[in-house]
């Protein structure tokens, strides 16, 4: 085993036990010249089992952090086979897709929602589905006025609208993983959610934006224009411990425990079930 190859915790434990063999060798060659052999030996002997007891500690949570790591793969790649697989049926005729995303997620491999476009986009072509665009908003800018540095808002409508009037009327869907913005009035100026789709007569949005979409209108799903949120996580999935139960390997199983799936068709027993979910007018 080369040294640098250990991770630090484990190399910790390694370098305590080592100090509390030595020490506990010292004590027992000693034993009958030194008046605190026995002690020191005992000291020692402490030392090691201590280290012993901790390398089973730092070998569970190791053992805990890859099942967090694989259960995350698991129903990262179950929110995207659900969304291919709705995208494949909609549109069996080599339909065609762009997606719009925040910066921040997607530039940082660590997002859940990174990791699910390239999962997506994987299981679209897959399914011979055209992936177009990857639409970035909420990028770094530099103010003008002042020179400095920040970041726009994701769900800005001007932004969004900008983005989104790029693919209106060339591709059949977009999957939106920024969200939309939170009122009424901003939603209509977004071209997308307004003007038809000149090549299908309609725009429909796949929406899989963390912790669900509050904001979007129940009339958004029944007119077509949100044909589907997928990713608000379910109370199963708020309970289940993901460094301590396994998923399952099932992808529909998985995405059942840990997600909704919200369409026209399922609306109705959704908000008997979840209320508060939806704005009302």
């Amino acid at each position: 085993m080369i040294l640098a190859d250990i991770e630090l915790p484990v190399l910790s434990v390694y370098i305590v036990m080592a100090i509390g063999f030595i020490v506990m060798v010292w004590g027992i060659k000693n034993m009958n010249t030194k008046s605190n052999a026995r002690i020191i030996m005992g000291l020692g002997a402490v030392i090691v089992f201590g280290a012993v007891i901790g390398r089973f500690f730092v070998s569970a949570e190791k053992s805990e952090d890859a099942r967090l790591e694989k259960n995350a793969k698991i129903f990262q790649a179950a929110k995207a086979e659900k969304a291919a697989s709705y995208i494949a049926d909609r549109f069996p005729d080599n339909g065609s897709v762009a997606f719009l995303i925040d910066d921040e997620s997607n530039s940082s491999p660590e997002s859940d929602n990174y990791n699910v476009l390239q999962e997506l986009q994987k299981r679209l072509s897959e399914k011979g589905v055209s992936c177009d665009d990857v639409l970035v908003v909420g990028e770094l800018v530099v103010d003008k006025k002042t020179g400095e540095e920040r970041r726009e808002e994701p769900t800005d409508a001007t932004i969004m609208k900008k983005k989104l009037d790029q693919v209106y009327d060339k591709v059949d869907i977009v999957v939106n993983f920024a969200g939309l913005p939170s009122s009424t009035a901003e939603l209509k100026k977004i071209t997308f959610l307004t003007k038809k789709n000149v090549a299908t007569g309609k725009n429909n949005m796949l929406l899989m934006n963390d912790g669900g979409l509050p904001y979007v209108e129940q009339d958004m799903l029944k007119s077509g224009r949100v044909c589907a949120i997928i990713d608000y996580i379910s109370e199963e999935g708020f309970s289940f411990d993901m460094q301590k139960n396994n998923a399952p390997k099932d992808l529909s199983e998985a995405f059942d425990l840990f997600y909704y799936f919200i369409c026209p068709d399922t609306l109705d027993s959704y908000i008997s079930e979840n209320a508060s979910y939806f704005i009302t007018k």
